[in-house]
């Protein structure tokens, strides 16, 4: 279904949005309310993405 270079890149993707809602949820406790209201909508898209993705990766693993 998926080459090895999408698998790799699939689950580097995935990592990555992993990663980059960590860093959102830190920075959305800034005492800048402007700041952590932009970063919480940030956020939220980042949470939809990373579970899309853990979808994709979930179903192209279990499919091998």
């Amino acid at each position: 279904m998926l080459t090895n270079q999408d698998q790799e890149n699939l689950i580097k993707s995935n990592q990555t949005s992993e990663l980059l809602i960590q860093d959102l949820r830190e920075l959305v406790k800034s005492k800048n309310p402007l700041l952590s209201d932009i970063v919480l909508e940030i956020l939220q898209q980042a949470v939809q993405i990373e579970m899309r993705l853990s979808r994709i990766v979930s179903i192209t693993q279990t499919g091998e």
